[in-house]
């Protein structure tokens, strides 16, 4: 059995304008999952 569930299938990257005005934003990648026990 799993215990966590993947709520986005792709890791969200920052928009342009983010990593324009925040360069250290470049590598970030938000993953997203729900803890089931």
């Amino acid at each position: 059995e799993r215990d966590l569930i993947i709520i986005t299938a792709k890791p969200v990257e920052p928009s342009e304008n983010e990593q324009r005005f925040n360069a250290r934003a470049r590598s970030a990648k938000l993953r997203v999952a729900e803890k089931l026990r």
